[in-house]
Protein backbone atom coordinates (compact mmCIF):
# COMPACT_ATOMS: atom_id res chain seq x y z
CA UNK A 1 0.00 0.00 0.00
CA UNK A 2 1.37 3.10 -1.26
CA UNK A 3 1.39 6.28 1.12
CA UNK A 4 -1.73 8.39 -0.68
CA UNK A 5 -3.72 4.88 0.11
CA UNK A 6 -2.99 5.01 3.89
CA UNK A 7 -3.90 8.73 3.87
CA UNK A 8 -6.85 8.15 2.24
CA UNK A 9 -7.84 4.76 4.95
CA UNK A 10 -6.75 7.33 7.62
CA UNK A 11 -8.89 10.11 6.59
CA UNK A 12 -11.72 7.57 6.45
CA UNK A 13 -11.81 6.21 9.68
CA UNK A 14 -11.08 9.86 11.16
CA UNK A 15 -14.29 11.26 9.44
CA UNK A 16 -16.74 7.91 10.75
CA UNK A 17 -14.89 8.58 14.24
CA UNK A 18 -15.76 12.02 13.95
CA UNK A 19 -19.60 11.25 12.51
CA UNK A 20 -20.33 9.29 15.05
CA UNK A 21 -18.84 11.28 17.78
CA UNK A 22 -20.79 14.31 16.50
CA UNK A 23 -24.27 12.56 15.83
CA UNK A 24 -24.21 9.97 17.86
CA UNK A 25 -26.30 12.32 20.55
CA UNK A 26 -29.43 12.44 18.02
CA UNK A 27 -30.63 8.56 18.43
CA UNK A 28 -30.08 6.63 21.49
CA UNK A 29 -31.97 3.09 20.46
CA UNK A 30 -32.36 1.45 17.25
CA UNK A 31 -35.93 2.56 16.60
CA UNK A 32 -34.35 6.05 16.20
CA UNK A 33 -31.07 5.01 14.09
CA UNK A 34 -33.16 2.56 11.91
CA UNK A 35 -36.75 4.92 11.08
CA UNK A 36 -35.98 8.11 12.76
CA UNK A 37 -37.44 7.61 16.21
CA UNK A 38 -41.00 7.47 14.27
CA UNK A 39 -40.59 10.17 12.67
CA UNK A 40 -39.58 9.13 9.41
CA UNK A 41 -42.34 8.26 6.36
CA UNK A 42 -42.31 4.22 6.00
CA UNK A 43 -40.88 5.01 2.27
CA UNK A 44 -38.00 7.29 3.76
CA UNK A 45 -36.87 4.09 6.00
CA UNK A 46 -37.15 1.52 3.27
CA UNK A 47 -35.06 3.99 0.77
CA UNK A 48 -32.60 4.34 3.49
CA UNK A 49 -32.18 0.69 3.58
CA UNK A 50 -32.03 0.28 0.38
CA UNK A 51 -29.27 2.51 -0.53
CA UNK A 52 -27.19 0.99 2.26
CA UNK A 53 -26.70 -1.88 0.12
CA UNK A 54 -24.78 0.09 -2.38
CA UNK A 55 -20.88 0.47 -1.77
CA UNK A 56 -17.91 1.15 -3.92
CA UNK A 57 -18.29 -2.15 -6.14
CA UNK A 58 -21.66 -1.05 -7.22
CA UNK A 59 -19.35 1.85 -9.00
CA UNK A 60 -15.94 0.56 -9.92
CA UNK A 61 -16.26 -3.34 -9.91
CA UNK A 62 -19.92 -3.39 -11.01
CA UNK A 63 -18.87 -0.82 -13.82
CA UNK A 64 -16.23 -2.35 -15.23
CA UNK A 65 -18.04 -5.69 -15.18
CA UNK A 66 -20.88 -4.07 -16.89
CA UNK A 67 -18.50 -2.83 -19.63
CA UNK A 68 -17.10 -6.60 -19.98
CA UNK A 69 -19.96 -8.56 -19.71
CA UNK A 70 -23.10 -5.83 -20.83
CA UNK A 71 -26.46 -7.28 -19.12
CA UNK A 72 -24.80 -9.60 -16.88
CA UNK A 73 -24.68 -7.15 -14.02
CA UNK A 74 -28.14 -5.27 -14.66
CA UNK A 75 -29.80 -8.82 -13.83
CA UNK A 76 -28.03 -9.02 -10.67
CA UNK A 77 -28.97 -5.33 -9.43
CA UNK A 78 -32.71 -6.34 -10.42
CA UNK A 79 -32.49 -9.94 -8.59
CA UNK A 80 -31.43 -7.25 -5.85
CA UNK A 81 -34.70 -5.15 -6.15
CA UNK A 82 -37.03 -8.31 -6.46
CA UNK A 83 -35.28 -9.84 -3.41
CA UNK A 84 -35.52 -6.21 -1.85
CA UNK A 85 -39.54 -6.03 -2.44
CA UNK A 86 -40.03 -9.66 -1.74
CA UNK A 87 -38.51 -9.58 2.05
CA UNK A 88 -40.06 -6.34 2.71
CA UNK A 89 -43.79 -8.41 1.97
CA UNK A 90 -42.66 -10.94 3.74
CA UNK A 91 -41.03 -9.41 6.53
CA UNK A 92 -42.67 -5.81 6.88
CA UNK A 93 -45.98 -6.98 8.70
CA UNK A 94 -44.55 -9.45 10.82
CA UNK A 95 -42.05 -7.24 12.37
CA UNK A 96 -44.92 -4.58 12.86
CA UNK A 97 -46.32 -7.43 14.51
CA UNK A 98 -43.83 -8.01 17.03
CA UNK A 99 -42.77 -4.79 17.38
CA UNK A 100 -39.17 -5.02 16.46
CA UNK A 101 -36.94 -3.08 14.03
CA UNK A 102 -34.42 -5.77 13.37
CA UNK A 103 -33.85 -9.28 12.44
CA UNK A 104 -31.78 -9.36 15.78
CA UNK A 105 -34.60 -8.63 17.95
CA UNK A 106 -37.06 -10.66 15.98
CA UNK A 107 -34.95 -13.32 16.80
CA UNK A 108 -34.43 -12.60 20.77
CA UNK A 109 -38.32 -11.98 21.28
CA UNK A 110 -39.18 -15.42 18.95
CA UNK A 111 -36.25 -17.80 19.95
CA UNK A 112 -34.87 -16.02 23.13
CA UNK A 113 -31.69 -14.34 24.50
CA UNK A 114 -29.24 -17.66 24.24
CA UNK A 115 -30.59 -17.77 19.99
CA UNK A 116 -29.51 -13.80 19.86
CA UNK A 117 -26.38 -14.57 21.26
CA UNK A 118 -25.21 -17.87 18.91
CA UNK A 119 -26.81 -15.84 15.85
CA UNK A 120 -24.55 -12.63 16.69
CA UNK A 121 -21.31 -14.39 17.29
CA UNK A 122 -21.93 -16.23 14.14
CA UNK A 123 -22.35 -13.51 11.96
CA UNK A 124 -18.96 -12.12 12.45
CA UNK A 125 -16.51 -14.27 10.93
CA UNK A 126 -19.01 -14.55 8.34
CA UNK A 127 -19.30 -10.60 7.32
CA UNK A 128 -15.53 -10.71 7.79
CA UNK A 129 -15.36 -13.34 5.51
CA UNK A 130 -17.83 -11.31 3.12
CA UNK A 131 -15.98 -8.06 3.40
CA UNK A 132 -12.69 -9.83 2.53
CA UNK A 133 -14.49 -11.34 -0.79
CA UNK A 134 -16.15 -8.07 -1.80
CA UNK A 135 -12.42 -6.32 -1.39
CA UNK A 136 -11.15 -9.07 -3.34
CA UNK A 137 -13.53 -8.45 -5.84
CA UNK A 138 -12.91 -4.69 -6.18
CA UNK A 139 -9.27 -5.00 -6.18
CA UNK A 140 -9.28 -7.81 -8.88
CA UNK A 141 -11.60 -5.70 -11.30
CA UNK A 142 -10.49 -2.01 -10.84
CA UNK A 143 -6.70 -2.04 -9.27
CA UNK A 144 -6.51 1.21 -8.11
CA UNK A 145 -9.82 2.67 -8.70
CA UNK A 146 -10.12 3.73 -4.82
CA UNK A 147 -7.36 5.64 -5.12
CA UNK A 148 -8.24 7.61 -8.70
CA UNK A 149 -11.85 8.11 -7.01
CA UNK A 150 -10.94 9.84 -4.11
CA UNK A 151 -8.07 11.85 -5.17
Amino acid sequence: MELIDGAIVAGYFAFVLFAALAFKRFTTDSSGFIRGGGAMMWWMAGATAFMTQFSAWTFTGAAAKAYEDGLTVLFIFWGNALGFLVAAGYFAARYRKMRVETAMEAIKVRFGRASEQVYTWLSFPLTIMSAAIWLNGLASSQPRCLTLILW
